[in-house]
Formats: C-alpha cells, structure tokens, sequence
C-alpha cells in the first residue's frame, strides 16, 4: 500500500515539474524584470506570525487542488480542467484591509488577483475547448504559483 501510494506521489510530482517546465525555460520563474523586483517585499521573515498561521490555514487544500488541476491539464479532460480552475478563479480573495491578512505586504494581493484572472483564463481556455492555448494558460497559473511560493512557503 505505501509503495503505490509513494509510486502515485511520484507520478503527479513528475507530472507537475513536466508541466510547469516552460516557465522555468524563461532562467526565472518571475514573468518580468519588475515582479522578480516586487517580490523582495514578500521576505518570508517579515510576515507576522499570526499571517503566517492564516496563510496556511487558507492554504490547506490549495496543494490538492493544484495537484488535481495538473493531472487534468495534462490529460486534457477538459470539462475537470474548466470546472477546477474555476473552483481557483471563484476563491474568496483575502482582504487587504481586515483581519491579519492587512499584515501582508501589497505585493501578495496583486499576486491573488493575478492568480485569479490567470485560473480564469485557464478556465476559458477549456470551455472554448482551445487545447492550442491550454498549456500556456495552465504555465501563467503555474509562474504565479511559483512567484508567491517563492517568497511565502518555507
């Protein structure tokens, strides 16, 4: 049982590395000059302790989804890829101006937002059944995966 398990577990982190290698093949996982800039504001060190308990608790089944958006990218079932990225796209976003997510740094709520066109996009992509697009919508969600993890998840 745990070799199948660890054998599936292997499968989906090749998977993913397959799939998000084209943002990698740009030298940086930051889209541009600027976000790799901005991002120095998300130092992992300067997050409270209290965003940080926050922002994994909001996180908590983000890993599974993105697993489970990954395997459906890259066996093109469409109506999955449109129906979780949509899932992604229609989150509730965290509130800059209450709570202890007001503790973080601007940056991460561009992030949010990007990430929330980007799922859109991915989601779109689907619906209009464009497989020609699909993969470079689902790297956009991946790059600003990526570009947040970067700077939060330590």
């Amino acid at each position: 049982m745990w070799d199948a398990f660890l054998s599936r577990m292997r499968t989906s982190l090749l998977l993913v590395a397959a799939l998000a290698l084209p943002a990698f093949a740009q030298g940086s996982i930051f889209p541009d000059p600027n976000t790799k800039k901005a991002s120095k504001q998300l130092e992992w060190a300067n997050v409270s302790e209290e965003s940080k308990a926050f922002l994994k608790s909001k996180m908590k089944h983000h890993g599974k989804e993105m697993k489970d958006l990954s395997l459906a990218v890259a066996t093109v079932r469409l109506a999955e890829v449109q129906r979780l990225a949509q899932d992604v796209a229609n989150q509730p976003r965290l509130d800059a101006t209450s709570g202890p997510a007001m503790k973080l740094p601007p940056m991460f709520f561009e992030l949010q937002d990007d990430l929330r066109k980007n799922a859109q996009a991915l989601s779109d992509a689907a619906k209009a059944k464009e497989t020609d697009v699909l993969h470079a919508r689902f790297s956009a969600v991946m790059e600003n995966c990526m570009t947040c993890h970067v700077a939060f998840k330590k």
